[in-house]
């Protein structure tokens, strides 16, 4: 199994950090740090929650904030993994009060891991100057500071603080994904996209006001699309498949939905199958995809959708699908004993529900 993210936030990182502040700040006592760090509630933290106790201890061995974000500044560039988002944290916790300061800091900060998280309490508090910032931002030379300037914004951005506001308006995010539309960088295009699916959720209106103008301009445009209505499509939303050409009434048949077996236990996996026949005697652009009926220890059922594929069927065509899913527990998902179920997905459309136990 991969290691822990929890775990890079160790002792060899708290001693890395200390050493780099007594080079710039010598009245640093790195002992002292590393014993405030490593106490005797450090293995049973969080990842997160290691990260803010590492941000809070900083300010408590650093000078006022002001001086402590020139120091964090000079050392910044020694750390350029995910760990050095703790830098981007201390802001948060620390810097509230001094807005530009802090977005200078952010700004560089997040060349090395992400300021995403860190950003959203700025933003709140100082929309205007936050956004301002943050279109300026999204117009930079450095792709990581231009991903910032949408990820940072994104209504739903997971894990993170929310901005209700924007959930109700997304209009002030549009002109920085308007500069954003046609990146260079696939790292940015992909936060385009995931900012145009969280506006779709509570917003699909303007999702797709958006996507209509973005069609067909670009194929990086076209991508960021696809992807950014994959919510909408999912659902079977008739503007969203109509501008990829999907029919949302479809005259296709599928076939029993076969499962391997009726009982699985949590940690097996799955295996199904079907098939699906245009009945049309015109070819047809299929969406396929299943959803799953999850059992939730609340004993209410949640559904997650997933792809399978896209084709365009000849008339009467038929195709075989086999699919396999795995019941082993995720960090992002815990499975619950009880009935789920499976039905096939087609433009939206349901067909061949099926019911298993999972045990």
């Amino acid at each position: 199994m991969p290691e822990p993210l929890k775990n890079y936030f160790n002792i060899e990182f708290v001693a890395k950090v200390a050493e780099a502040f007594t080079t710039v700040y010598p009245q640093f006592d790195a002992a002292a740090f590393r014993k405030a760090v490593i106490n005797k509630n450090w293995e049973e933290r969080a990842l997160k929650d290691r990260m803010r106790h590492i941000s809070v201890c900083l300010g408590d061995f650093m000078p006022e904030y002001t001086k402590a974000v020139k120091l964090l500044m000079q050392v910044a560039h020694q750390f350029r993994d995910f760990t050095s988002m703790v830098f981007a944290d201390f802001v948060e916790v620390h810097g509230l009060e001094h807005p530009d300061q802090s977005l200078k800091a952010l700004e560089l900060f997040t060349k090395y891991s992400s300021s995403e998280f860190a950003i959203r309490p700025f933003i709140i508090r100082y929309e205007e100057k936050s956004m301002d910032r943050m279109l300026a931002w999204s117009k930079d030379e450095n792709h990581h500071v231009r991903r910032l300037s949408s990820e940072g914004c994104r209504p739903r951005l997971p894990w993170a603080m929310a901005l209700p506001k924007y959930k109700n308006d997304p209009s002030p995010i549009l002109d920085i994904l308007e500069n954003l539309k046609d990146d260079e960088s696939e790292y940015v295009r992909k936060s385009v996209a995931n900012n145009i699916n969280d506006i779709a959720k509570d917003n699909p209106a303007v999702a797709l006001k958006l996507s209509k103008s973005w069609y067909g301009k670009s194929k990086n445009t076209d991508w960021i699309i696809k992807h950014g209505l994959r919510t909408l499509l999912k659902k079977g939303n008739e503007e969203a498949l109509k501008i990829f050409g999907f029919k949302e009434k479809v005259n296709a048949k599928v076939s029993t939905l076969l499962l391997s077996d009726e009982r699985i236990k949590i940690g097996g996996d799955l295996k199904f199958s079907f098939d699906v026949t245009n009945k049309d005697q015109e070819s047809s652009f299929y969406k396929i995809g299943y959803v799953v009926g999850y059992m939730k220890s609340s004993d209410k059922v949640s559904e997650k959708i997933f792809h399978v594929s896209e084709k365009d069927f000849g008339p009467g065509e038929m195709v075989s699908f086999k699919k396999k899913l795995s019941f082993k527990d995720l960090t992002t998902r815990k499975h619950y004993p009880g009935a789920h179920y499976i039905y096939v997905v087609i433009n939206g459309n349901k067909f061949s529900r099926n019911e298993f136990q999972l045990q």
